[in-house]
């Protein structure tokens, strides 16, 4: 099945703690409160300077093409507390970059390691991390991706030449890795 066929089927996503929702205009003043915080948006983009600038980021970003991307809901609070999204999405390769943002006052939860691959017609998931940012590193290896390759490039926001460190998960390691967690061997 097509991958955008199974995103547009997967417009919702449930796990124990999140919710994962499509953006609404009224997500405007939570999304600012991560996205207008420069600690928080270090490794990922510019924070945003006003209120109306997060609207149009909304609008522009999520809303207009709207396809892999969600808010990241904390379901018993029913709090906007970031965004998730697929970056670089392979059909012939069915794989795809996940990029996300979170509040960081949530951070060091787990909550990004509830979100998985399970729903989609994909093989293989990965992340581009910064190596200075130890958090993003430790969500990927808490998820049980590997570290595949390590390399300078470009950062897409600032155009500093920064060390990344690209991770990845194929789906027969997901299934083993979830195994194991779930019988408490991870």
């Amino acid at each position: 099945m097509n991958i955008y066929v199974k995103l547009a089927e997967f417009r919702l996503i449930e796990t124990r703690r999140l919710i994962l929702r499509p953006f609404v205009l009224s997500d405007a003043e939570e999304m600012f409160a991560y996205s207008g915080n420069p600690e928080n948006l270090k490794f990922v983009f510019a924070p945003h300077l006003s209120l109306e600038e997060t609207r149009f980021a909304i609008a522009n970003n999520y809303m207009k093409n709207p396809l892999g991307k969600w808010a990241i809901e904390l379901k018993a609070e029913h709090k906007l507390i970031g965004d998730i999204h697929f970056v670089k999405i392979s059909e012939k390769n069915q794989s795809a970059e996940i990029g996300y943002v979170l509040n960081q006052n949530y951070w060091n939860q787990g909550l990004l390691t509830e979100f998985s691959f399970e729903q989609f017609a994909l093989k293989k998931l990965e992340l581009l991390i910064d190596k200075e940012n130890p958090a993003s590193k430790k969500v990927a290896l808490k998820s049980g991706y590997q570290m595949v390759k390590k390399f300078k490039g470009s950062n897409q926001y600032s155009a500093k030449i920064r060390n990344f460190e690209q991770y990845e998960q194929r789906k027969n390691d997901y299934e083993i890795y979830r195994k194991k967690s779930e019988i408490g061997e991870i």
